[in-house]
């Protein structure tokens, strides 16, 4: 991390994942202060989530899901294109469970 790195920030994210282990996209993510308002705002926005419409129904039935993520991080500024810098602590990862929200506490992610 460079000195010029931005104070520590949660980075709430709603990603897609096609098949259990297959590829992860993030659709929209969202940079709080604190890890309850990142929370809060998954708890908000990922309930509401719908697929993106380049995923037919037949591709839905197997295995695409979307999920939440939060994490912990920086932004380094120092780059022509800010650049989000992820700390090597658990995330919370969240599932949708109708209208509701489930939340896992997970380990360290690799970079």
């Amino acid at each position: 991390m460079t000195p010029e790195a931005s104070p520590v920030r949660w980075r709430a994210s709603i990603g897609l994942t096609v098949g259990g282990g297959g590829p992860v996209s993030s659709i929209v993510e969202s940079d709080h202060g604190s890890e309850g308002s990142a929370r809060e705002w998954i708890e908000r926005k990922l309930p509401r989530t719908r697929f993106p419409a380049w995923i037919p129904a037949a591709r839905r039935a197997d295995g695409a899901a979307l999920f939440g993520r939060v994490a912990r991080g920086r932004v380094a500024p120092d780059r022509l294109v800010p650049v989000w810098e992820g700390e090597a602590t658990p995330v919370w990862h969240a599932d949708r469970a109708g209208d509701q929200v489930q939340w896992r506490r997970c380990g360290v992610e690799e970079r």
